[in-house]
């Protein structure tokens, strides 16, 4: 069987809160301490019809309560209406892709997983 070049390192889910924030709880594969949080907060509508889709400015924990800062994009997939596409990028480093997953609406929460 191939190798995939993108492995599923994660998994998280997104609850929107109502005023432009999110928070999550995620877990990352190789983590004994999971499960972690993230919040973000909205800073450009792709859609504003759409309370999950758009720019949002992130931070999450990691081990050690490390915490990263970065943005989150997140977006409808174009070919199919009932997926989203996210991609976490670090504003530090160039804008250098971090992440991206996948995920769906589900229980009006967004659930997916991530990878590098």
């Amino acid at each position: 069987m191939p190798k995939l070049s993108n492995q599923i390192i994660g998994s998280f889910v997104f609850r929107h809160e109502g005023d432009g924030c999110l928070t999550s709880k995620y877990h990352h594969g190789d983590s004994m301490e999971c499960p972690f949080t993230e919040a973000c907060k909205l800073i450009g509508s792709a859609n504003p019809n759409d309370r999950f889709a758009g720019t949002f400015r992130a931070v999450w924990l990691e081990d050690n309560n490390a915490h990263i800062p970065a943005e989150l994009f997140i977006e409808r997939h174009p070919a199919n209406n009932n997926i989203y596409r996210l991609f976490w990028s670090d504003k530090n480093n160039n804008n250098r892709l971090i992440f991206e997953g996948t995920g769906m609406l589900f229980d009006n929460l967004l659930v997916g997983t991530y990878w590098d």
